[in-house]
């Protein structure tokens, strides 16, 4: 009796010790995002750019210059002064921005990713909790903001942030 208690905690422990090995996945990759974070990226967020995208807010841009990367937009909603424009890419919805001046000012990128991966990758927000639905960062001139969607998906939102802010 004995030695199958010893087989049955051996076996417990291999078990546990094994569970504890697997690494958790991870859903911000390249294969089902637009926008990956990494560090290139959060490098990016201080220029304004969304590395590999042609959503930049550090010069100009117009829609002309996103349709020749990615096409006409599926949708597109005018609220007078502003306009905005969706993509779906790779599954995922980009909202871009247009001021009255017909410049993209502000991005909206659904992308899947945990809490515990942005945290890990960007660090405490500048702005928040880090247990709140929203986590909000300060790079330079501009502000990054996560929006949780669920648990495996956020909605980053990158602008200028005006400067008497």
């Amino acid at each position: 009796m004995k030695k199958w208690r010893m087989l049955g905690v051996a076996i417990m422990l291999v078990s546990l010790m094994a569970a504890c090995a697997q690494e958790i996945p991870h859903t911000n990759t390249s294969k089902d995002n637009v926008i990956v974070l990494d560090k290139e990226t959060i490098k990016g967020f201080e220029k304004g750019i969304l590395v590999g995208t042609p959503l930049r807010l550090d010069k100009k841009i117009h829609l002309a210059d996103v349709e020749k990367v990615w096409g006409k937009y599926e949708e597109m909603h005018d609220h007078e002064d502003i306009h905005t424009y969706v993509y779906t890419i790779k599954n995922r919805r980009v909202v871009i921005d247009e001021d009255e001046l017909k410049t993209l000012y502000m991005f909206h990128v659904e992308i899947g990713i945990t809490r515990e991966e942005i945290l890990a990758k960007m660090g405490n927000p500048t702005k928040g909790k880090k247990t709140g639905k929203t986590l909000v960062y300060q790079k330079k001139d501009y502000r990054v903001t996560f929006g949780s969607i669920d648990d495996k998906t956020w909605n980053l939102i990158l602008y200028k942030v005006p400067q008497d802010h």
